[in-house]
């Protein structure tokens, strides 16, 4: 998959699963996920009778002195306090394994945000790397134009050194970007897992992101808390306090042990054999039991506080991907208008200096403003894509 990866047009979806299936934060709790299962079968099986088998063997008095006594028993056993206890821990377990499941899926939303970020990351560097290429060309058409208009004696050697120190600007910036591409495909790789050549970008137009339907953010908070992985963790977290609790004060409560058999041997130098019966009752003094539900308690009210966090932070984080995400999309609105102006007046100021009715500087200042405003509507574009693609992860969607 991953060689595939580094063959073919990415997806954000492809960057996703790789991602996903390459961090070790996500492997490591699905490992703690097949951990929790594993406890909850054990305390499961512990609440089971147990079958036993006893072998006594001591001296005893006899008429003719020191006889020994051999007695066998086999039957089952089963203590009700430790089965109600079990029963509880059961509960408590399966809740834990529930909690992996979401603590899971948490890790797998928190590594799909970070591929989101590092992909278009990665494409707006390139894209950025392609206007600067293009910057460094229109320079070096303006060298030429101003040596030649300097031969002809339309244009004083001032031009010639503005023309040279406008194509060191613009390779400069070039070397800058290439760089900035080369440590956010780098990073991109590191994150998926992806070895060997380089991977194949979409364009950043064909990149977009479709955008969720108009949705009032309350609707979108009822999303979120319904499908965000923190809010799910938080409450089986709650939900396994609530069975530590109740472990607790059972854990309280008298053990009461029953062992039923058969016993057979030699007792007295007579051969005896028979059910046999041992009963036994555990009544706890101290009060320790009580101070075990007491902090089980205090716990519980922190899960519950947690699990009020999660919520909030859930709400706020929609919140402010909804207002993000507009205010993005008239960000990039402004930028593109902001771009085609400054490309117009490229064209506009060129054409003037052909005919001497604009300066090298005028040109210059031209082409500067038209790179600004043709890098920031890339980053615009780009930061857009990001903030819906966030918004549907952050409302849960795409699970």
């Amino acid at each position: 998959m991953m060689h595939l990866l580094a063959a073919a047009v990415l997806t954000m979806a492809d960057v996703e699963r790789a991602a996903v299936a390459n961090a070790p934060a996500v492997i490591a709790a699905r490992e703690r996920v097949r951990e929790q299962r594993a406890v909850a079968a054990l305390t499961g099986a512990s609440r089971m009778p147990h079958a036993f088998a006893n072998y006594v063997q001591a001296p005893q008095g006899g008429a003719i002195g020191t006889i020994t006594q051999r007695l066998t028993t086999v039957g089952g056993q089963f203590a009700l306090g430790d089965f109600a206890g079990t029963s509880a821990a059961l509960a408590q377990a399966r809740s834990n394994v529930q909690l992996a499941r979401a603590q899971e899926i948490g890790a797998r939303e928190a590594e799909r945000m970070r591929a989101i970020g590092l992909f278009f990351d990665a494409i707006r560097t390139t894209e950025i790397e392609r206007l600067r290429e293009r910057i460094v060309a229109a320079a070096q058409a303006d060298r030429r134009a101003a040596r030649l208009r300097y031969a002809a004696g339309a244009a004083p050697r001032l031009d010639i050194v503005r023309a040279d120190v406008a194509l060191a600007n613009a390779q400069a910036g070039l070397a800058r970007a290439r760089a900035d591409r080369d440590n956010a495909l780098g990073a991109l790789r590191l994150e998926t897992g992806t070895p060997g050549p380089a991977l194949v970008l979409p364009s950043l137009a064909s990149a977009g992101i479709g955008e969720p339907p108009a949705i009032a953010p309350a609707t979108a908070v009822g999303i979120g808390l319904r499908l965000r992985p923190e809010v799910l963790a938080a409450r089986a977290g709650v939900a396994a306090e609530e069975a530590a609790v109740v472990a607790a004060e059972r854990a309280r409560l008298p053990g009461f042990t029953a062992q039923l058999g058969y016993t057979a041997g030699v007792d007295g130098g007579l051969n005896v054999k028979g059910p046999s019966a041992n009963l036994s009752l555990d009544v706890p003094l101290s009060g320790a039991g009580a101070d075990r539900v007491a902090a089980e308690r205090a716990r519980l009210a922190q899960a519950r506080a947690r699990l009020t966090g999660a919520q909030q932070l859930v709400q706020g984080e929609i919140e402010a991907a909804i207002r993000s995400s507009a205010a993005d999309r008239e960000a990039l609105v402004a930028a593109a208008r902001a771009r085609d102006e400054a490309a117009a007046e490229v064209t506009a100021t060129a054409t003037g200096y052909r005919n001497g009715a604009s300066s090298s500087l005028d040109l210059q200042n031209a082409r500067s403003t038209y790179a600004q405003a043709a890098i920031d509507a890339a980053t615009a574009a780009a930061t857009l894509d990001r903030a819906v693609a966030t918004l549907h992860l952050v409302m849960g969607e795409n699970r």
